[in-house]
């Protein structure tokens, strides 16, 4: 814009101006462009393109000004009084100009130098921030390619063939003694590969390598109760119990192995009491494996048919008559045979009155070794309660399924679960 403006100017002082005559009208036209000019030159901005443009229109304005001398010399030899005012207006213009395009161009090339100065003064600390990043980066990178090679169980070298999918956890753990528990690939009984969970740390006293297929803890919020079970809570505990029913029965679950063999199982559950449970007080002439409630409380089977893993009773009181545990030391009952010693017993309400019905005990949880009563310390001297333990002499591929259990109605009883961990190996 300045350049139109100058050349404008120039044209028109050419034009005009002939050495002998001054044109008013001209003149005040060149007056008015050299002050717009001014103006635009006071109002723009510092930067490396405006120290250029002022550069530049420093120099059209020093030539304007010998221009502007030359005529004005004339002017005066010719007693051209109005050309002359005139003149040295535009000169007055010109010179203010001419200053502020000095000032300008000096302050423009100050922040320049100073950010020139700046920029060569923090490259070597963004050069050694940058190297400092780079190396982090390739650490990281190589932890992570080692975690993936465990978890993924396969060779350390990418060109080499991978070597066959182990499988099981306690295999890998053996193979690689440092292998911290986490997702592995397993090869099942047809050679697919599973993504499973490896417990690399010991459970039930029986080393690491165990394989998770079923957990639930309803302490976190995140988690929910399987669609198999009613979800409710009590004194601010959720938990999973038999969806209403005015009559005994069960509600079950089942846990699949993903088709990789096991032969031992570790595992806890952890439940509690609602109303007054019966333990194993009902009559037995028809309790059988399939019975849906051969007693109250929890019962972990695997295969089908059902072969007996574990029991888990609710008795009616901790202290009294109607404990109704087989290891309790009141109200003694027999139990199936299939059950054996596999089993824990205990009650979450303590005294020896009769339970409400409408109440979950969530104070004294189920099964955990602890709060027991005077009549059932028997049943929590366990050596290895909450976690139960399970070894065959053969090997196996059968889902376990868990059911819970009671010979009468919701309204009357319950036996709710709150946690649970499963493994096998």
């Amino acid at each position: 814009m300045y350049s139109i403006l100058l050349v404008l100017c120039i044209a028109s002082l050419s034009a005009a101006l002939d050495g002998t005559c001054v044109n008013p009208t001209t003149l005040s036209f060149i007056e008015n462009s050299l002050s717009n000019i001014s103006d635009q030159l006071k109002g723009s901005s510092n930067g490396v393109s405006e120290s250029i443009t002022s550069v530049t229109s420093l120099l059209q304005l020093t030539m304007l000004k010998e221009m502007i001398g030359s005529y004005k010399e004339s002017s005066t030899s010719n007693n051209n009084e109005e050309g002359l005012t005139l003149l040295k207006r535009i000169e007055l213009i010109l010179n203010t100009s001419t200053a502020d395009l000095n000032n300008k161009l000096d302050t423009n090339t100050a922040i320049l130098s100073s950010r020139l100065s700046t920029i060569e003064h923090n490259i070597p600390s963004a050069i050694s921030s940058l190297q400092s990043q780079v190396s982090a980066l390739s650490s990281d990178l190589k932890k992570i390619h080692q975690l993936l090679e465990e978890h993924a169980n396969v060779t350390g070298n990418c060109e080499e063939a991978r070597d066959p999918l182990l499988s099981s956890c306690d295999a890998i753990l053996s193979k690689s003694p440092n292998s911290p528990s986490g997702y592995y690939n397993l090869a099942d009984v047809n050679g697919h590969s599973r993504h499973v969970y490896c417990h690399m740390e010991t459970l039930c006293g029986k080393g690491g390598g165990w394989r998770r297929i079923a957990s639930l803890n309803m302490t976190d919020p995140n988690e929910n109760c399987p669609t198999q079970f009613r979800s409710y809570s009590s004194g601010g505990v959720r938990v999973c119990g038999r969806p209403v029913t005015n009559t005994g029965g069960s509600a079950s679950i089942t846990f699949p192995s993903s088709d990789i063999r096991y032969s031992q199982v570790c595992g806890k559950v952890i439940g509690y009491q609602k109303g007054f449970p019966d333990g194993v007080m009902r009559k037995i002439s028809d309790s059988t494996i399939n019975s849906p409630a051969y007693i109250d409380g929890i019962s972990l089977t695997y295969g089908n048919p059902r072969k007996h893993l574990w029991t888990f009773i609710s008795g009616g009181t901790g202290s009294g008559p109607y404990n109704r545990c087989p290891c309790g030391t009141t109200g003694q009952k027999t139990y199936p045979s299939f059950v054996g010693s596999n089993y824990y017993c205990e009650a979450g309400y303590e005294t020896g009155h009769w339970a409400t019905y409408s109440v979950t005990y969530t104070s004294d949880p189920l099964w955990d070794g602890k709060g027991c009563g005077s009549s059932e310390t028997n049943c929590c001297q366990r050596t290895l309660i909450p976690w139960f333990y399970r070894s065959f002499t053969h090997s196996t591929t059968d889902y376990i399924e868990m059911r819970i259990g009671c010979d009468e109605g919701t309204h009357d009883e319950d036996v709710p679960v709150g946690e649970y961990e499963i493994y096998v190996k």
